[in-house]
């Protein structure tokens, strides 16, 4: 029997632990931003959907009041005059007017002027969460005495849970109903009386738009049955909706008669992993709206792994480190206003993607993805380039009647989308 040496023994050890210590802390940088843009606009390019022209932008904020709440709004839309489909977009909880920013500046580049409402509360609702304390994979945290008087993980999920349902309760639905009626009401002033770039919304051709709590509003907007006095919608008749993470609370009851209502064109989109944080959703029951409106351009989009951040689409920074450069109390990703920093649009001819060159029509915040998520960040550049392609076409197709759109909607997205994502249509 062959016996090792003591010494080649040490040495075989050693150069075992200093392979595992290599892995553990000298694994591949993930991607950077320019590199995740350029990904997403490589998958485009392989047969997604984008619109036939690149449109440069501008935005405005505003802060307005109503019935003593301050509310926040701001407007994106292209340079050039013109009057151009209006979507009306409506944040999550805790999210600022200016939330959904990848889908917000991806759309207006494609010739849409987006007006996004957001009341204060409802942007500042999380603020009073106090910090976790350990930091974020702590199995067990050494803890100073300041995060001993912080909150365990366990606590911040009752807090959210508790606010949650605070918050998308229906007596805080109608509050954010008239809200946004009101809001919608000065915005016609505005467009009317050719103010800046309010000037640029066709009033005549209105989708609107929500994610999370704002998806809750939007579907209430489009004829989900409301617990009480339904809203008065009569100037307020959108063409159709997109519902990013539906909210669907199982205890209203009624889900297969709640939606029965919502007879306009239709796209929800939702994933595997769409967990809210609040408890009051859960990817299962998600589709639920898709499911029980009546048939008839009711698009459905299943990201496969797709997370609840990711749909919020403000950047990719839900699995990113923050950037060591960035000024003290500068958010990563923004600039020293708060807005995300991007870059990079489409350039070129081909809508279905054949010889594109260039970015894609948003971008992503700084900083990188920890864990060395190589796989995490190919799958979320794969996510946004589904949601940028699938829902510009259904964009295009129902307020610019594009038949090029609405044929790669029914006939080649699902080939360009591949399994487990898919897009149901009915």
């Amino acid at each position: 029997m062959n016996k090792t040496h003591p010494a080649t023994a040490y040495f075989l050890a050693a150069v075992a632990c200093t392979a595992f210590l290599t892995g553990c802390f000298f694994r591949p940088s993930p991607p950077t931003p320019e590199e995740q843009n350029e990904k997403i606009g490589q998958f485009i390019s392989k047969g997604g959907y984008a619109s036939a022209h690149s449109y440069a932008i501008d935005s405005v904020r505003e802060t307005w009041w109503h019935d003593g709440q301050t509310i926040e709004v701001s407007m994106l839309a292209p340079t050039e005059k013109g009057r151009y489909p209006l979507i009306v977009y409506l944040p999550g909880l805790g999210e600022p007017a200016d939330g959904g920013w990848l889908w917000r500046e991806t759309w207006a580049k494609a010739g849409y002027a987006v007006f996004s409402i957001q009341p204060v509360e409802i942007g500042e609702a999380l603020k009073e969460l106090a910090p976790m304390h350990g930091k974020p994979g702590d199995d067990e945290p050494e803890m100073s005495d300041e995060d001993r008087s912080r909150p365990s993980k366990a606590a911040r999920n009752s807090e959210l849970h508790y606010l949650g349902h605070e918050y998308f309760s229906q007596a805080s639905l109608k509050k954010r109903i008239d809200h946004l009626l009101w809001a919608y009401a000065q915005l016609k002033l505005k467009a009317k009386a050719d103010q800046g770039l309010f000037a640029a919304a066709d009033l005549s051709r209105l989708i609107v738009a929500g994610y999370d709590i704002g998806a809750q509003t939007t579907a209430a907007m489009i004829g989900e049955k409301f617990d009480g006095v339904p809203p008065q919608t009569q100037d307020f008749k959108p063409l159709a909706a997109i519902l990013f993470s539906p909210s669907v609370d199982m205890a209203l009851g009624s889900v297969a008669t709640r939606y029965q209502n919502i007879s306009i064109p239709l796209l929800v989109v939702t994933g595997s992993e769409d967990d809210d944080p609040y408890g009051i959703s859960s990817p299962y029951v998600r589709t639920a709206i898709w499911e029980y409106a009546p048939r008839g351009n009711k698009y459905l989009l299943q990201l496969n792994k797709g997370s609840h951040q990711l749909l919020a689409g403000s950047h990719l920074s839900h699995r990113q480190e923050p950037d060591p450069a960035q000024e003290p109390g500068e958010k990563a990703g923004t600039d020293r206003s708060g807005m995300p920093r991007f870059g990079g649009h489409f350039q070129g001819e081909d809508r279905m993607g054949g010889g594109r060159a260039g970015g894609p029509p948003g971008g992503m915040g700084r900083g990188r993805p920890p864990h060395g998520g190589m796989q995490d960040s190919e799958r979320d550049a794969r996510h946004t380039a589904a949601v940028f392609s699938i829902s510009g076409a259904f964009l295009d197709s129902v307020s610019k009647s594009d038949a090029l759109a609405q044929s790669w909607l029914s006939g080649k997205a699902n080939q360009w989308l591949k399994k487990p994502s898919n897009l149901k249509i009915k």
